[in-house]
């Protein structure tokens, strides 16, 4: 089986994402260290978001390749497969940031926008078109609050983010372009089976239910989903519910036997041994970490 890497934020694991939820560095800062090229992976929990200011390069993007050159946008969410290879002179901001937060942001102020979240961009523009003119200092401004450190900093960058991204989506719109960048029948078909998922995850239904839904086989939507994403379709169903769970203990107080029922458990127990068997710690752990970070400030 082909294996995917799936990355938390530039491949270091852990709590941190749900405390710190963007951040923004030079794009030679890291591809200059893996010579230029960065190898097919995916981000379980994060979008990316590259302006080209200089230079070019090769993107993959769902087994679609995309030669590019600046000024470009492009635009990576989560659970999507995607390579770099980059020309040596390339320069531009990359940012990492937590997508649901920012899903929750945009969702808030523009939902018709939410679509240039979820889905990939690939977008080149004229250096001088007006349009786009607006796109620096808005990634200026990220940089320089995520730089700043201080009291408020987060929520300032992922304001600022969205906003960001609802001018890349307006931009978009207004030159007749369709948010999404192309992609292979495959991808297309993976993205239908996570809209399935994000629909039908707290139900528990089989996975033969999301088959027929696709018009497929259980077997071919196992072949499909380890090409594709180098995981069976079971893991998929699984990581989408440890996301809302650890969603929900962050992001409220309710008790562990609340949560468990809202997400389709019947036995807490059993939610909190699936818990710990899919994120490393208890439902209780993980919760009492990230009080813990936030509390110490990181």
């Amino acid at each position: 089986m082909r294996e995917i890497p799936s990355y938390g934020l530039y491949a270091t694991q852990g709590l941190d994402h749900w405390v710190d939820s963007v951040h923004i560095e030079s794009i030679p800062k890291r591809s200059s260290l893996n010579n230029w090229e960065i190898k097919p992976h995916l981000h379980q929990s994060f979008i990316q978001i590259l302006h080209l200011t200089k230079g070019g390069g090769a993107i993959g993007i769902d087994g679609r390749i995309w030669h590019v050159k600046a000024p470009c946008i492009l635009s990576i969410p989560e659970q999507i497969v995607h390579s770099f290879s980059f020309l040596p002179e390339v320069d531009g901001p990359v940012i990492t940031a937590v997508q649901h937060v920012l899903e929750l942001m945009v969702g808030a102020a523009e939902p018709d926008m939410l679509q240039a979240v979820r889905e990939p961009i690939v977008m080149e523009f004229d250096e001088n078109d007006p349009e786009a003119g607006g796109l620096a200092p808005l990634f200026e401004g990220i940089f320089d609050e995520f730089r700043s450190h201080r009291v408020g900093q987060s929520g300032i960058c992922m304001s600022l983010l969205s906003a960001l991204v609802m001018r890349i989506g307006r931009i978009r719109h207004s030159k007749g372009l369709p948010l999404r960048a192309g992609s292979t029948r495959k991808a297309r078909q993976i993205q239908k089976f996570r809209e399935l998922v994000d629909q039908r995850f707290k139900d528990h239904v089989a996975l033969s239910a999301y088959a027929d839904e696709l018009g497929m086989t259980v077997g071919n939507l196992s072949r499909l989903c380890r090409d594709v994403l180098g995981m069976p379709a079971s893991a998929v169903i699984n990581a989408r519910l440890v996301r809302e769970a650890q969603r929900d203990l962050v992001y409220t107080s309710d008790a562990i036997k609340v949560l468990a029922g809202r997400l389709g458990f019947e036995d807490e127990v059993y939610f909190s041994r699936f818990f710990r068997k899919h994120a490393g710690l208890s439902p209780v752990e993980f919760r009492q970490q990230v009080r813990d970070q936030i509390a110490r400030g990181h």
